[in-house]
Protein backbone atom coordinates (compact mmCIF):
# COMPACT_ATOMS: atom_id res chain seq x y z
CA UNK A 1 0.00 0.00 0.00
CA UNK A 2 1.12 3.67 -0.88
CA UNK A 3 2.65 5.22 1.82
CA UNK A 4 0.45 8.31 1.38
CA UNK A 5 -2.89 5.96 1.07
CA UNK A 6 -2.38 4.47 4.15
CA UNK A 7 -1.79 7.47 5.92
CA UNK A 8 -4.99 8.92 4.89
CA UNK A 9 -6.48 5.55 5.84
CA UNK A 10 -4.84 5.37 9.31
CA UNK A 11 -6.80 9.46 9.70
CA UNK A 12 -10.17 8.03 8.71
CA UNK A 13 -9.82 5.73 10.34
CA UNK A 14 -9.13 7.41 13.81
CA UNK A 15 -11.05 10.10 12.65
CA UNK A 16 -14.40 7.80 12.87
CA UNK A 17 -14.11 6.55 16.06
CA UNK A 18 -13.81 9.50 17.54
CA UNK A 19 -17.23 10.21 15.92
CA UNK A 20 -18.54 7.16 17.61
CA UNK A 21 -17.23 8.22 20.77
CA UNK A 22 -19.12 11.24 20.64
CA UNK A 23 -22.15 10.24 19.93
CA UNK A 24 -22.52 7.76 21.94
CA UNK A 25 -21.15 9.86 24.88
CA UNK A 26 -24.20 12.57 23.77
CA UNK A 27 -26.55 9.48 23.56
CA UNK A 28 -25.57 8.45 27.25
CA UNK A 29 -26.13 12.37 28.38
CA UNK A 30 -29.27 12.71 27.14
CA UNK A 31 -30.60 9.69 28.92
CA UNK A 32 -29.50 10.43 31.81
CA UNK A 33 -29.99 14.30 31.77
CA UNK A 34 -32.13 14.49 34.55
CA UNK A 35 -30.50 12.46 37.49
CA UNK A 36 -26.80 13.21 35.89
CA UNK A 37 -25.88 16.59 37.72
CA UNK A 38 -23.40 16.50 40.30
CA UNK A 39 -23.84 17.96 43.77
CA UNK A 40 -21.84 21.01 44.57
CA UNK A 41 -23.85 22.85 47.15
CA UNK A 42 -26.42 21.50 50.06
CA UNK A 43 -26.10 24.33 52.85
CA UNK A 44 -29.53 25.50 53.22
CA UNK A 45 -31.36 26.63 55.98
CA UNK A 46 -32.62 23.65 57.32
CA UNK A 47 -36.45 23.82 59.31
CA UNK A 48 -38.30 21.63 62.00
CA UNK A 49 -41.79 20.55 61.09
CA UNK A 50 -43.14 19.98 64.42
CA UNK A 51 -43.21 18.08 67.11
CA UNK A 52 -39.05 18.47 67.19
CA UNK A 53 -39.01 15.31 69.22
CA UNK A 54 -39.18 11.48 69.14
CA UNK A 55 -41.16 11.60 71.43
CA UNK A 56 -43.84 14.13 70.10
CA UNK A 57 -42.82 17.52 72.30
CA UNK A 58 -43.22 21.01 70.79
CA UNK A 59 -41.22 23.86 71.15
CA UNK A 60 -44.66 26.04 72.12
CA UNK A 61 -45.81 23.96 74.83
CA UNK A 62 -42.65 24.36 76.69
CA UNK A 63 -41.89 27.39 78.76
CA UNK A 64 -39.24 29.26 80.50
CA UNK A 65 -35.49 27.97 80.83
CA UNK A 66 -36.35 24.67 79.37
CA UNK A 67 -38.17 26.37 76.04
CA UNK A 68 -34.73 28.62 75.80
CA UNK A 69 -32.66 25.13 76.52
CA UNK A 70 -34.91 23.64 73.63
CA UNK A 71 -34.25 26.27 71.48
CA UNK A 72 -30.67 26.78 71.73
CA UNK A 73 -30.32 22.91 71.21
CA UNK A 74 -32.27 22.82 68.00
CA UNK A 75 -29.91 25.94 66.61
CA UNK A 76 -27.23 23.66 68.16
CA UNK A 77 -27.72 21.33 65.69
CA UNK A 78 -28.29 22.81 62.52
CA UNK A 79 -32.03 24.31 62.43
CA UNK A 80 -32.72 27.66 61.21
CA UNK A 81 -36.39 27.51 61.38
CA UNK A 82 -39.63 26.07 63.54
CA UNK A 83 -42.62 25.30 62.03
CA UNK A 84 -46.00 24.87 63.99
CA UNK A 85 -49.59 24.35 64.33
CA UNK A 86 -51.78 27.36 65.62
CA UNK A 87 -55.24 26.80 65.10
CA UNK A 88 -56.87 29.83 66.45
CA UNK A 89 -55.90 33.30 66.90
CA UNK A 90 -58.79 34.34 69.49
CA UNK A 91 -57.45 31.20 71.94
CA UNK A 92 -56.46 32.95 75.06
CA UNK A 93 -53.87 29.54 75.72
CA UNK A 94 -52.63 29.12 72.10
CA UNK A 95 -51.81 33.35 72.35
CA UNK A 96 -49.93 32.50 75.80
CA UNK A 97 -48.01 29.64 73.96
CA UNK A 98 -47.07 31.50 70.64
CA UNK A 99 -46.49 34.24 72.12
CA UNK A 100 -44.01 32.83 75.06
CA UNK A 101 -42.33 30.61 72.17
CA UNK A 102 -41.83 34.08 69.80
CA UNK A 103 -40.16 36.14 73.25
CA UNK A 104 -37.63 33.24 74.04
CA UNK A 105 -36.35 33.13 70.39
CA UNK A 106 -36.63 36.84 70.20
CA UNK A 107 -34.49 36.72 73.50
CA UNK A 108 -31.81 34.59 72.48
CA UNK A 109 -30.46 36.29 69.40
CA UNK A 110 -29.54 33.25 67.78
CA UNK A 111 -31.48 33.07 64.76
CA UNK A 112 -34.67 30.79 65.02
CA UNK A 113 -37.10 31.85 62.73
CA UNK A 114 -40.51 30.67 63.85
CA UNK A 115 -43.16 30.11 61.16
CA UNK A 116 -46.73 29.14 62.20
CA UNK A 117 -48.55 26.72 60.34
CA UNK A 118 -52.56 27.40 59.75
CA UNK A 119 -54.54 24.38 58.94
CA UNK A 120 -56.99 24.36 56.17
CA UNK A 121 -60.42 23.11 56.46
CA UNK A 122 -59.43 19.02 55.56
CA UNK A 123 -57.53 19.23 58.84
CA UNK A 124 -59.21 21.83 60.67
CA UNK A 125 -63.04 21.08 60.03
CA UNK A 126 -65.89 22.66 60.49
CA UNK A 127 -65.02 24.38 63.80
CA UNK A 128 -61.22 25.50 62.61
CA UNK A 129 -60.94 29.56 62.68
CA UNK A 130 -60.85 30.65 58.83
CA UNK A 131 -61.31 34.34 59.83
CA UNK A 132 -58.53 35.37 57.00
CA UNK A 133 -58.86 39.02 58.03
CA UNK A 134 -58.71 38.14 61.70
CA UNK A 135 -55.32 36.05 60.97
CA UNK A 136 -53.68 38.58 58.75
CA UNK A 137 -54.20 41.25 61.80
CA UNK A 138 -53.17 39.17 64.10
CA UNK A 139 -49.94 38.28 62.03
CA UNK A 140 -48.77 41.64 61.21
CA UNK A 141 -49.17 42.77 64.91
CA UNK A 142 -46.84 39.67 65.45
CA UNK A 143 -43.99 41.12 63.25
CA UNK A 144 -44.23 44.58 64.92
CA UNK A 145 -44.04 42.83 68.59
CA UNK A 146 -41.36 39.87 67.43
CA UNK A 147 -39.38 41.43 63.92
CA UNK A 148 -36.31 38.81 64.96
CA UNK A 149 -38.13 35.79 65.21
CA UNK A 150 -41.41 35.95 63.76
CA UNK A 151 -40.83 34.74 59.91
CA UNK A 152 -44.65 34.51 59.17
CA UNK A 153 -46.90 31.63 58.08
CA UNK A 154 -47.68 29.17 56.22
CA UNK A 155 -51.64 27.28 55.14
CA UNK A 156 -51.19 23.51 54.59
CA UNK A 157 -52.60 21.46 52.06
CA UNK A 158 -53.49 24.47 50.13
CA UNK A 159 -54.32 22.37 47.03
CA UNK A 160 -55.20 19.17 48.65
CA UNK A 161 -58.22 17.02 48.75
CA UNK A 162 -60.91 17.32 52.24
CA UNK A 163 -61.97 13.27 52.70
CA UNK A 164 -63.90 14.70 55.82
CA UNK A 165 -67.60 14.34 55.50
CA UNK A 166 -67.81 17.30 57.53
CA UNK A 167 -66.88 20.29 55.06
CA UNK A 168 -68.31 21.65 52.41
CA UNK A 169 -65.33 21.54 49.81
CA UNK A 170 -63.64 19.07 48.45
CA UNK A 171 -60.91 21.10 47.13
CA UNK A 172 -59.04 23.24 49.82
CA UNK A 173 -58.05 25.71 47.12
CA UNK A 174 -61.86 25.82 46.56
CA UNK A 175 -62.97 26.61 50.34
CA UNK A 176 -59.84 29.56 49.78
CA UNK A 177 -61.34 31.29 47.25
CA UNK A 178 -64.84 30.79 48.42
CA UNK A 179 -63.97 32.64 52.20
CA UNK A 180 -61.94 35.57 49.87
CA UNK A 181 -58.67 34.54 51.35
CA UNK A 182 -57.23 36.78 48.59
CA UNK A 183 -59.26 39.95 49.97
CA UNK A 184 -57.42 39.78 53.04
CA UNK A 185 -53.83 38.92 52.05
CA UNK A 186 -53.84 42.42 50.69
CA UNK A 187 -53.26 43.92 53.94
CA UNK A 188 -50.54 41.51 54.71
CA UNK A 189 -47.26 43.60 55.62
CA UNK A 190 -44.65 43.00 53.02
CA UNK A 191 -42.13 41.42 55.70
CA UNK A 192 -45.11 38.51 57.20
CA UNK A 193 -43.83 36.03 55.02
CA UNK A 194 -46.70 33.80 53.17
CA UNK A 195 -45.18 30.20 52.02
CA UNK A 196 -48.30 27.48 51.47
CA UNK A 197 -47.95 24.34 51.47
CA UNK A 198 -48.64 22.66 47.77
CA UNK A 199 -48.60 19.01 46.77
CA UNK A 200 -47.12 18.04 43.37
CA UNK A 201 -49.75 15.48 43.27
CA UNK A 202 -52.33 18.39 44.24
CA UNK A 203 -55.73 19.73 42.69
CA UNK A 204 -55.92 22.83 40.80
CA UNK A 205 -52.62 23.58 40.65
CA UNK A 206 -53.71 25.91 38.11
CA UNK A 207 -55.74 28.13 40.45
CA UNK A 208 -52.74 28.44 43.24
CA UNK A 209 -50.72 29.77 40.41
CA UNK A 210 -52.92 32.11 38.50
CA UNK A 211 -54.72 33.63 42.00
CA UNK A 212 -52.28 33.30 44.62
CA UNK A 213 -48.98 34.06 42.99
CA UNK A 214 -48.80 37.78 43.21
CA UNK A 215 -49.69 37.13 47.13
CA UNK A 216 -46.73 34.52 48.36
CA UNK A 217 -43.38 35.07 48.82
CA UNK A 218 -42.34 31.13 47.88
CA UNK A 219 -44.04 28.14 48.07
CA UNK A 220 -43.38 24.93 50.55
CA UNK A 221 -43.16 22.00 48.19
CA UNK A 222 -44.40 18.68 48.88
CA UNK A 223 -45.06 15.07 47.73
CA UNK A 224 -47.30 12.70 48.73
CA UNK A 225 -45.14 10.07 46.73
CA UNK A 226 -42.48 10.46 48.79
CA UNK A 227 -41.49 6.87 48.95
CA UNK A 228 -40.12 7.79 45.45
CA UNK A 229 -37.47 10.31 44.09
CA UNK A 230 -37.54 9.37 40.51
CA UNK A 231 -39.28 12.31 39.12
CA UNK A 232 -38.41 15.02 42.48
CA UNK A 233 -35.84 16.89 40.24
CA UNK A 234 -38.10 17.21 37.11
CA UNK A 235 -41.09 18.10 39.96
CA UNK A 236 -38.99 20.73 41.42
CA UNK A 237 -37.74 22.28 38.51
CA UNK A 238 -40.83 22.66 37.03
CA UNK A 239 -42.44 24.27 40.28
CA UNK A 240 -39.68 26.60 39.89
CA UNK A 241 -40.77 27.52 36.43
CA UNK A 242 -44.56 27.85 37.30
CA UNK A 243 -43.89 29.88 40.32
CA UNK A 244 -42.41 32.13 38.77
CA UNK A 245 -38.85 30.67 40.75
CA UNK A 246 -39.90 32.47 43.92
CA UNK A 247 -38.19 30.57 46.94
CA UNK A 248 -38.87 27.50 47.41
CA UNK A 249 -38.64 24.94 50.17
CA UNK A 250 -38.81 20.56 50.61
CA UNK A 251 -40.16 19.22 53.01
CA UNK A 252 -38.18 15.97 53.47
CA UNK A 253 -39.68 12.75 55.66
CA UNK A 254 -37.46 10.52 57.41
CA UNK A 255 -40.31 8.76 59.16
CA UNK A 256 -43.55 7.33 57.87
CA UNK A 257 -46.95 9.41 57.92
CA UNK A 258 -50.63 8.66 58.45
CA UNK A 259 -51.74 7.72 54.96
CA UNK A 260 -48.63 4.97 54.41
CA UNK A 261 -48.66 3.56 58.10
CA UNK A 262 -52.27 2.22 57.17
CA UNK A 263 -50.43 0.38 54.02
CA UNK A 264 -48.87 -1.12 56.29
CA UNK A 265 -45.47 0.55 54.29
CA UNK A 266 -42.05 0.39 56.30
CA UNK A 267 -40.58 3.79 57.26
CA UNK A 268 -38.76 5.27 54.77
CA UNK A 269 -35.35 4.13 54.59
CA UNK A 270 -32.27 5.76 55.13
CA UNK A 271 -31.07 5.34 51.25
CA UNK A 272 -34.10 6.91 50.52
CA UNK A 273 -33.98 9.80 53.08
CA UNK A 274 -30.82 10.61 51.77
CA UNK A 275 -31.17 10.14 48.34
CA UNK A 276 -34.42 13.14 49.10
CA UNK A 277 -31.82 15.60 50.68
CA UNK A 278 -29.35 14.67 48.02
CA UNK A 279 -31.48 16.25 44.87
CA UNK A 280 -33.44 18.47 47.28
CA UNK A 281 -30.76 20.24 48.54
CA UNK A 282 -29.08 21.45 45.43
CA UNK A 283 -32.37 22.28 44.19
CA UNK A 284 -34.41 24.10 46.55
CA UNK A 285 -33.44 27.20 48.99
CA UNK A 286 -34.50 25.48 52.17
CA UNK A 287 -35.21 21.66 54.00
CA UNK A 288 -37.82 21.05 56.07
CA UNK A 289 -37.36 18.02 57.98
CA UNK A 290 -40.91 16.56 58.81
CA UNK A 291 -40.83 15.46 62.80
CA UNK A 292 -38.11 12.81 63.54
CA UNK A 293 -34.81 15.49 63.88
CA UNK A 294 -33.31 12.95 65.70
CA UNK A 295 -32.98 10.16 63.16
CA UNK A 296 -28.88 8.98 62.20
CA UNK A 297 -29.28 9.91 58.88
CA UNK A 298 -30.49 13.36 59.45
CA UNK A 299 -28.38 14.08 62.04
CA UNK A 300 -25.30 13.25 59.60
CA UNK A 301 -26.78 15.51 57.11
CA UNK A 302 -26.31 18.47 59.60
CA UNK A 303 -23.02 17.56 60.21
CA UNK A 304 -21.78 17.36 57.07
CA UNK A 305 -24.22 20.33 55.74
CA UNK A 306 -20.74 22.57 55.45
CA UNK A 307 -20.18 20.95 51.86
CA UNK A 308 -18.28 18.18 52.78
CA UNK A 309 -16.73 16.40 49.65
CA UNK A 310 -16.77 13.11 51.02
CA UNK A 311 -20.46 13.19 51.96
CA UNK A 312 -21.78 15.06 48.66
CA UNK A 313 -20.20 12.32 46.96
CA UNK A 314 -22.12 9.59 49.09
CA UNK A 315 -25.28 11.19 48.63
CA UNK A 316 -25.14 11.01 45.20
CA UNK A 317 -23.79 7.13 44.99
CA UNK A 318 -27.20 6.33 47.25
CA UNK A 319 -28.91 8.73 45.16
CA UNK A 320 -28.20 6.72 41.82
CA UNK A 321 -28.48 3.66 43.55
CA UNK A 322 -32.23 4.64 44.51
CA UNK A 323 -33.10 5.77 41.10
CA UNK A 324 -31.86 2.81 39.46
CA UNK A 325 -33.85 0.65 42.11
CA UNK A 326 -37.07 2.53 41.28
CA UNK A 327 -36.81 2.77 37.89
CA UNK A 328 -36.54 -1.53 38.12
CA UNK A 329 -39.13 -1.83 40.76
CA UNK A 330 -41.42 0.58 38.49
CA UNK A 331 -40.34 -1.46 35.29
CA UNK A 332 -41.29 -4.91 36.63
CA UNK A 333 -44.49 -3.57 38.14
CA UNK A 334 -45.74 -2.46 34.71
CA UNK A 335 -45.28 -6.12 33.09
CA UNK A 336 -47.19 -7.63 36.20
CA UNK A 337 -49.60 -5.17 36.73
CA UNK A 338 -49.41 -2.68 40.01
CA UNK A 339 -52.04 -4.10 42.45
CA UNK A 340 -51.39 -0.83 44.96
CA UNK A 341 -53.44 2.26 44.32
CA UNK A 342 -51.28 3.95 45.83
CA UNK A 343 -48.48 3.08 43.61
CA UNK A 344 -50.44 3.49 40.22
CA UNK A 345 -51.22 7.01 41.06
CA UNK A 346 -47.58 7.70 42.18
CA UNK A 347 -46.42 6.09 38.58
CA UNK A 348 -49.10 7.76 36.88
CA UNK A 349 -47.83 11.02 38.29
CA UNK A 350 -43.96 10.43 37.62
CA UNK A 351 -45.32 10.08 34.14
CA UNK A 352 -47.07 13.16 33.75
CA UNK A 353 -44.49 15.34 35.42
CA UNK A 354 -41.48 13.41 33.09
CA UNK A 355 -43.63 14.21 30.02
CA UNK A 356 -44.05 18.68 30.66
CA UNK A 357 -40.12 17.90 31.96
CA UNK A 358 -38.79 16.43 28.54
CA UNK A 359 -41.24 19.07 26.94
CA UNK A 360 -39.72 21.87 28.89
CA UNK A 361 -36.56 21.24 28.31
CA UNK A 362 -37.17 21.01 24.72
CA UNK A 363 -37.71 24.34 24.52
CA UNK A 364 -34.80 26.76 23.05
CA UNK A 365 -34.52 29.97 25.48
CA UNK A 366 -37.18 32.04 23.37
CA UNK A 367 -39.60 29.55 23.34
CA UNK A 368 -39.38 29.13 27.26
CA UNK A 369 -40.33 33.21 27.61
CA UNK A 370 -43.56 32.50 25.65
CA UNK A 371 -47.02 33.60 27.85
CA UNK A 372 -48.81 30.74 27.20
CA UNK A 373 -45.57 28.16 28.74
CA UNK A 374 -47.25 27.72 32.28
CA UNK A 375 -50.57 26.74 30.67
CA UNK A 376 -48.92 24.28 28.61
CA UNK A 377 -46.73 22.79 31.33
CA UNK A 378 -50.07 22.63 33.65
CA UNK A 379 -51.82 20.73 31.13
CA UNK A 380 -49.42 18.35 31.61
CA UNK A 381 -49.92 17.77 35.36
CA UNK A 382 -53.37 19.32 36.42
Amino acid sequence: MPRRTLIFSITVIFFSLFVVVIIGLSITNSSSQIHSTTITEIDKPVGVWGPFSNSGQNLEQLWGINQSEAISDIITKGFDEYYFVMSNFDNPKQIDSTESLLQSAENLDQGLKIIIIVLPPSEGGPDGNYDWDGWIKYFNSLKERYPNSFEGFTIDDFNWISTRNDTRFEYNIDFMEHSNLIDALQHKKEDVKFFPTVYFEGERTDAVINEYLNYVDGIIAVSGCYYNVSALEPQLHLFGELFDNKPMKYVVYPTITHNYTRQNYSPPSDQLVISTLSIASRTVDGIIIWHKIDSPVIQEYLKNIDNSEAYISKMNRMKEVQIEEELTTWDTANKNHINSTEEKNCLDWYEKYLRAYNYWVSLDSVQKEDDSLKEKLLSFID
